[in-house]
């Protein structure tokens, strides 16, 4: 039985969250005492100067949208249910797929993992006489067609509510594992909260808007938070330095309102809120449903940001808000009513996976080659 497993983890580099995915699989596939689960940026390593233009497009999408130009809302749904066969489908499969197959050679790999829809992998592997499982991990809580494209081995999905759609899409029910979406650690790990001063609000919002919300937004948003009484508002700016200076120079004199850049233990401020405010990316989401935080989805993003918050609008575990005038009710009933988060909490206690990473590991090792799946520590 071979012991020295090569594991090859597909990702791309459009938002933070499909490389998240990637690395927190390498690290629970270390656990598992797998030393060569490598990390591949497939868009970025086979057509950089493409993936550079695409990327700053992605970066920039939200800006133009609020000028009418949604041009990435309108490819999102434009192809939501576009099928395999397609002209566009069959151009998107093969990009970045001749450098794949050398780089699959070069370091022997025994599987792959997949953290992005890249479509027509299956395909590729096939026609090159590769054959080693492939496995596909969905990031989000809506399904885009091109997930279905790779024709993995084995899917993960967040809910059973997304497998049992993929079961009409015809895909056969025992290739879907309801796994969750890979967490971090410290999100499955027992968290205590720093200790509060006698006078700060027991009451506290975190806001988590992501680096392409814009500056104005978050302003707006900040500025009417405010307005809320005896509420301490933490705002986390991540690695965007730009936008914490002009926050902090905004509203430094507020004593309710701190600003903070990449904050490491982000788990245990997301504990001590009251309630989040955030995008609808599928991992933060993930993040607030396994620490059971009622959450507060601010103007999403078209596309699969727009599907992921009216799931979770539609079970009860988020509201949504498009604009300040809808939030400031939404945050002060969450605040003020024990029941409307008690029964958000409920709900995110029925969505709140196990721990996803060491099921999709433990199953990948299983079907690569029967190797018992036991974690280190």
């Amino acid at each position: 039985m071979k012991q020295d497993i090569s594991i090859v983890i597909l990702t791309a580099g459009y938002g933070n969250g499909h490389i998240q995915v990637a690395r927190t699989l390498q690290q629970a596939f270390t656990r598992f005492g797998i030393g060569s689960a490598s990390i591949l940026d497939l868009y970025q390593e086979a057509h950089p100067g493409m993936n550079s233009i695409s990327r700053y497009l992605y970066i920039c999408s939200p800006f133009f949208s609020n000028y009418g130009l949604d041009y990435y809302g309108w490819t999102y749904y434009a192809t939501r249910n576009i099928e395999e066969t397609s002209a566009l489908a069959k151009w998107a499969g093969v990009l970045g797929m001749k450098k794949l197959i050398s780089i699959l050679k070069e370091r022997k790999a025994d599987a792959i993992v997949s953290t992005f829809p890249f479509g027509g992998i299956s395909h590729q592997l096939q026609k090159h006489g590769i054959h080693i499982p492939l496995f596909t991990v969905v990031t989000d809580f809506s399904l885009h067609s091109r997930w279905l494209h790779n024709r993995p081995d084995r899917f993960y999905v967040a809910t059973d509510d997304l497998k049992q759609e993929m079961i009409r899409r015809g895909v056969r029910p025992g290739t879907i594992t309801v796994s969750g979406i890979p967490l971090r650690e410290p999100f499955y790990e027992p968290s205590f909260p720093e200790p509060q001063g006698t006078q700060q609000p027991a009451r506290s919002i975190l806001v988590m808007m992501g680096a392409l919300v814009p500056l104005p937004d978050i302003q707006r948003l900040a500025a009417s938070l405010l307005a809320l009484p005896d509420v301490r508002i933490d705002i986390v700016c991540g690695g965007n330095n730009k936008l914490r200076r002009k926050l902090e120079r905004r509203f430094g004199g507020h004593s309710r309102l701190r600003v903070f850049g990449f904050v490491d233990a982000v788990h245990d401020r997301m504990r001590d809120a009251s309630c989040i405010i955030t995008k609808a990316g599928g991992i933060t989401l993930s993040e607030a449903i396994q620490i059971r935080t009622p959450i507060v989805v601010y103007k999403p993003f078209s596309g699969q940001e727009r599907e992921n918050a009216r799931y979770l609008e539609r079970k009860g575990a988020a509201a949504v808000a498009k604009n300040v005038r809808q939030l400031l009710p939404l945050v002060s009933e969450i605040l003020n009513s024990e029941a409307t988060r008690d029964k958000m909490m409920r709900q995110c206690d029925a969505l709140a996976a196990g721990h996803a990473a060491d099921t999709i590991v433990k199953d990948v090792l299983r079907l690569v080659h029967g190797l018992p799946a036991t974690a280190n520590g």
